[in-house]
């Protein structure tokens, strides 16, 4: 998400240059006056995942920064205050102005890559089997380029979905019961979001209605149970839309392949058209 903010004109610091409090927005980015002529600069973070933050100034007339620009930070979740930086008058009798650009997405994008031998589990039950109905660039939906290393597996509406790997539930959606064959019915979707601590994210897509077994901020096991799988959304029938992606340093959202456990302790990536028994 990137906020730009317009060429601001002032004769002092005495005003709060950033955006005011907004209980409505989980991200904010808002300021204070210290007391000394100053403005400190802080973040609240209602999400329940990392915040990734950059801040570029554009205009920065008369007045100075206490720290490198531009601005790059991660704000940890569900924090109410954190300090950024503070800006102070260079002069009091000179005319000031400032713009900059603030963007921010969730995770971790200025850490080192995600371990990519990293061990998921199948989705489902230990014990059953179900058939990969669309792998990486599948050519119906996951053309798509935030989607070509999601993958489709072809499960009844009901099936209990379990958590491949553990984490914290981001985000649950599962008030749709429509669904069809055409992307104009892809926010109908249902899904559970859940992120993994490292960066990455998992999502579980096409839900049953009131299907989630978990809410948000959850601390979720891997092999728990939480969800049922229905036929909601973009879909041309029931099945389980399973994905795991991170954000670049440019902000972007990147699916990413994952291997899987075997019982022979073996890691490997799916295969389409292929059946896999769950081991956990």
């Amino acid at each position: 998400m990137k906020k730009i903010y317009l060429l601001v004109t002032i004769a002092f610091i005495g005003l709060n240059l950033m955006a005011q409090h907004n209980d409505n927005e989980p991200l904010e980015i808002f300021s204070e006056k210290d007391g000394k002529g100053n403005t400190v600069v802080y973040a609240k973070n209602n999400y329940w995942c990392d915040e990734s933050v950059i801040i570029e100034f554009r205009v920065l007339k008369n007045m100075q920064v206490d720290t490198e620009l531009p601005f790059k930070t991660v704000i940890p979740p569900q924090t109410e205050k954190v300090k950024l930086f503070t800006i102070s008058l260079k002069s009091l009798t000179k005319e000031s102005a400032m713009s900059y650009v603030s963007s921010n997405c969730h995770g971790n994008i200025f850490k080192e890559d995600y371990d990519k031998n990293e061990a998921y589990i199948l989705p489902y039950e230990e014990g059953t089997s179900f058939t990969l109905d669309q792998g990486y660039g599948g050519s119906f939906s996951h053309y798509m380029s935030n989607k070509k290393n999601a993958l489709d597996f072809n499960f009844p509406a009901g099936t209990p979905v379990l958590a491949a790997r553990g984490g914290v539930v981001v985000k649950v959606k599962d008030n749709s019961n429509k669904h069809g064959k055409t992307i104009k019915y892809i926010s109908y979707g249902n899904y559970i979001t859940v992120y993994h601590g490292d960066g990455t994210f998992s999502d579980y897509y096409h839900l049953q209605k009131d299907g989630a077994k978990v809410k948000e901020g959850d601390k979720i096991e891997t092999g728990q149970i939480i969800a049922l799988s229905g036929n909601t959304g973009w879909a041309s029938g029931p099945h389980l839309h399973f994905q795991v992606y991170i954000y670049s340093e440019n902000m972007e959202m990147q699916t990413i392949k994952t291997k899987f456990l075997q019982e022979d302790g073996a890691l490997i990536y799916l295969k389409v058209k292929n059946k896999y028994v769950s081991f956990h």
